[in-house]
């Protein structure tokens, strides 16, 4: 009586320890993924061939230009952030000398890009 008692606790106590194990792990998942708010170096491009390369409507990611793309050296291509309450989906790649921190978006008119010009902004990577 005893030993089924006892292989019936150790198959409780079994379950009970899975079950912790794979709340905890989903927590500490959910905690990664959470967006975190960061600073970034954020200027504007257009398509022009003096601004990027010979083919300057089509990204690095072999996609037409179009409004909401940005570009960045590290984030992977499909990536969404958000900017002063904007999305924007990295589908473009800077010029190797630029860091991880700095991103460039895609602007219509080369007007609108010089008006931008450089900035300091916060993001989030959604």
């Amino acid at each position: 009586m005893n030993k089924k008692r006892t292989l019936r606790t150790l198959f409780f106590l079994k379950f009970a320890v899975i079950g912790l194990l794979a709340f905890s792990l989903r927590y500490e998942f959910r905690v990664e993924t959470e967006a975190l708010e960061q600073t970034g170096i954020f200027t504007a491009y257009t398509a022009t061939a003096a601004e990027t390369d010979s083919t300057p409507t089509i990204t690095a990611s072999n996609q037409k230009v179009r409004d909401g793309i940005a570009a960045n050296n590290c984030l992977p291509f499909g990536t969404k952030i958000r900017v002063n309450d904007r999305i924007f989906e990295i589908q473009d790649r800077m010029n190797r000398r630029y860091g991880c921190e700095n991103f460039d978006i895609y602007m219509w008119e080369y007007s609108e890009a010089v008006v931008f010009g450089r900035q300091k902004l916060k993001y989030e990577i959604i």
